[in-house]
């Protein structure tokens, strides 16, 4: 069951923990956020601002105390309500005992550069509680194991921003490596408003991160990262890298107010000490990360991937409302849920409308599972939608329970359904402006009506199609193709199709049907296309019909015609596949060289075109293994007839299976010495060697049925002399004996 989680006070760590919504603190009174659920953030901000306001005093907000420069060069200057650290390098480190700003108080840090930094370590025992203002023109680094608290009177305006509890040495920080680690007991908590420099950042690092306040970075980057160690660096677009290199126990990061990083990058992660320990991803908030010019906005939440779990509520945005392409928004855990009050937008009126990636381990649509069908059809009017599902402790199924209808607003949108294993629909999917893809590892269950209508369908399992209910495009494409069977008991309507981009799916137009992908055939155990004895004739309208698959033989090829009603000029292709003979000697390479047909199809040839190329999956021996290849066609008078075994999602490669022979051993003679001596009583000999032991000693040649590894013994005779090291030499001329039967061997 999906948990909602929250942040309470552990007596007995001393720290916030991300817990269930049904736990309690000691004492703490639970808040409620104005969706009716527990707020984990509002808890964690009260819970934090009582600790620091009750236990430390007024003397927690004063201005920062015992500062001492520990590398680079900087002057403190202090007043009454006042803080001015001047820089004189362009990194410095400043161990402070306490660092705190008051209300109505300010700490400026004076820089030489926008790209200076400045180190603030705090070694005393009291969290940071900055309730006045910070500002400074480069970037300001504040590390303190015990929590920081930016309070909701905080105006913080910098080059960039760090808040965290983690550690980094002076040498590290001197030498720009900003590989934080070992995280303290302390949250990292913002209530205020926080502001970077044009293409500045703010990240803000710890066990436990939260924002319920405003943190803007234009054209830069937000972090809220948990875990006890991160990794942290400039990319080559200018955007903050920003990786948790150690996760924590009971990790947590949420969002519960406006994070802003229009035409930058937004990140949200959290990561686990272990894959038991679960760790919590949440939004209620809005983030924002619109496109500006030619840079889109980019927004990605990342739990951990065997144990986490992900709540998205509020606003997710990364749409174009002022020109330019729409953003990409991923929301990534082991599990995911999306509430049904969650806003999600990629839309661009000017432009090409971006992407929202889903990837869980696992996924259903409908009631009890991830997302209900009335909230993906509402995000599906202004976004494409993929719904990725990887291996892990989960088996990588999608199902689809509750009925998903939409009508794209501008663009046509695309609902893409990746499943690592099976992908079940059992409820119908329609869509107006609009497309459906589907591919997966093994099966694909079409156990519900697919309708589209100005748009196309594909349908790719790395196993079996199983068309059990009706499928009807207008003005579209819909493709089949199975890595084995594709099984038709349904009723199959395509009118017009369409070479339109944006409603094609990239698919040819029409109607195609391929078995077999994967190239294993030829012969139907390979994989063909099957229609159930009872199975309605497909209808095809104004367009082309191509189904390629493996005919029981070539010489008797199947005829699909009687399957088809075709009006308005559809026509019907009908295509044996054919797969080139692929067999190699060991050489510790992937490389193939593709040779005949198998089984020997009339009237056809493979050509190798410019350029062809064609690779094992792997460079060990065996056979039946994946020989992907290109630049191939075929040519012959009955060309028309065959077609190439090719996959239909991802990269298209045709494909084939090959063979790699075992290595050929070099000649070996085990017992036979360097200096040219015998370790008697026996020898053994690969046959590579036999006629090099001839010349050493004459009578010891074996008979014709020996072969490598035969085992010979020789008796140790007085008259025999060890031999000499002598250049190869061919051996007299050999006489067969008269064949006797080879004696058996104990």
């Amino acid at each position: 069951m999906n948990r909602i989680h929250q942040s309470i006070w552990s007596d007995s760590s001393g720290a916030f923990v991300a817990v269930s919504e049904n736990a309690g603190g000691a004492g703490k009174k639970k808040s409620s956020s104005t969706t009716g659920r527990p707020s984990a953030a509002s808890f964690a901000v009260k819970a934090l601002s009582a600790c620091l306001m009750l236990g430390l005093g007024a003397s927690a907000y004063a201005l920062p105390t015992g500062g001492v420069v520990a590398a680079g060069g900087a002057s403190i200057t202090s007043g009454a309500s006042s803080t001015t650290i001047t820089q004189s390098t362009a990194n410095t480190v400043i161990n402070w005992q306490s660092f705190g700003i008051a209300a109505g108080q300010t700490v400026q840090f004076v820089q030489p550069g926008s790209t200076s930094v400045a180190l603030n370590r705090v070694l005393g025992a009291d969290p940071s509680s900055i309730m006045g203002n910070l500002s400074a023109n480069g970037r300001v680094f504040l590390l303190n194991p015990n929590g920081v608290l930016f309070g909701s009177g905080a105006q913080v305006n910098v080059g960039g921003l760090v808040a965290s509890t983690m550690s980094l040495s002076d040498a590290k920080f001197m030498s720009g490596d900003y590989s934080f680690t070992d995280a303290g007991n302390g949250s990292v908590v913002n209530q205020g408003n926080i502001t970077a420099a044009d293409g500045g950042y703010v990240a803000l690092m710890g066990k436990t991160v939260s924002n319920q306040g405003v943190i803007s970075a234009r054209l830069g980057s937000v972090a809220l990262a948990a875990g006890n160690a991160v990794t942290m660096d400039v990319a080559g677009d200018g955007l903050l890298n920003v990786s948790v290199a150690q996760g924590a126990v009971n990790a947590l990061v949420e969002n519960g107010g406006l994070i802003r990083a229009d035409g930058g990058r937004v990140l949200l992660t959290a990561q686990a000490a272990g894959n038991l320990l679960q760790t919590a991803v949440n939004n209620t908030g809005v983030i924002q990360a619109q496109t500006i010019g030619n840079r889109n906005g980019t927004i990605l939440l990342l739990g951990d991937m065997q144990s986490g779990t992900m709540n998205v509520s509020g606003t997710l945005d990364a749409s174009a409302p002022n020109g330019g392409n729409g953003g990409f928004i991923e929301t990534s855990a082991a599990r995911v849920s999306i509430r049904d009050d969650v806003r999600v937008t990629t839309a661009a009126p000017q432009g090409l409308m971006g992407t929202w990636l889903i990837d869980p381990q696992d996924f259903i649509i409908g009631a009890g599972g991830n997302i209900s069908g009335a909230t993906l059809s509402a995000q599906l009017v202004n976004n494409s939608i993929n719904i990725t599902t990887a291996a892990g402790t989960g088996n990588g199924d999608i199902f689809v329970n509750d009925a998903i209808t939409w009508t794209a607003a501008g663009a046509p949108t695309t609902l893409t359904l990746t499943a690592d294993r099976d992908t079940n629909i059992n409820a119908a999917v329609t869509a107006t402006n609009g497309n459906f893809s589907v591919c997966c590892g093994r099966d694909i269950n079409v156990n519900a009506a697919l309708t589209t209508t100005n748009g196309s369908i594909l349908l790719a399992a790395g196993r079996n199609v199983n068309l059990n209910a009706a499928v009807t495009t207008t003005d579209g494409n819909l493709m089949m193709c199975a890595a084995n069977d594709v099984n038709i008991s349904s009723k199959i309507t395509v009118t017009n199709g369409t070479l339109d981009s944006t409603r094609s799916l990239g698919l040819p137009r029409g109607l195609t049907i391929s078995a077999d992908t994967d190239g294993t055939g030829p012969g139907v155990a390979g994989g063909t296309v099957i229609f159930a004895p009872l199975a309605p004739l497909a209808a095809v309208t104004n367009a082309p019909v191509v189904i390629t698959y493996n005919p029981v033989s070539y010489t008797t090829p199947t005829d699909y015609s009687t399957k088809f009603t075709l009006t308005a000029g559809a026509t019907l292709t009908q295509r044996m596949l054919v797969f080139p003979e692929v067999i190699k000697n060991f050489d510790g390479t992937t490389t193939a060289v593709l040779t005949s047909l198998k089984g020997a199809p009339g009237g056809v040839s493979l050509i190798a075109g410019s350029g062809a190329t064609a690779t094992f999956d792997n460079a060990t021996a065996g056979t039946n293994k994946t020989v992907t290849f290109t630049g191939y066609t075929l040519g012959g008078t009955n060309a028309s007839q065959y077609a190439l075994a090719s996959n239909c999602c991802g990269t298209i490669v045709q494909k084939t299976t090959g063979t790699i022979r075992p290595a050929i051993l070099p000649a070996t003679v085990r017992g036979f010495n360097p200096d040219g001596s015998f370790d008697l009583p026996y020898i053994e000999l690969a046959m590579p060697a036999l006629a090099t032991l001839a010349s050493y000693r004459s009578g010891l040649m074996p008979t014709y049925m020996s072969d490598a590894g035969d085992v010979f013994f020789v008796t140790k005779e007085e008259e025999v002399a060890a031999p000499t090291v002598a250049p190869f030499a061919p051996p007299p001329p050999y006489i067969a004996p008269r064949y006797v039967p080879k004696p058996a061997r104990n």
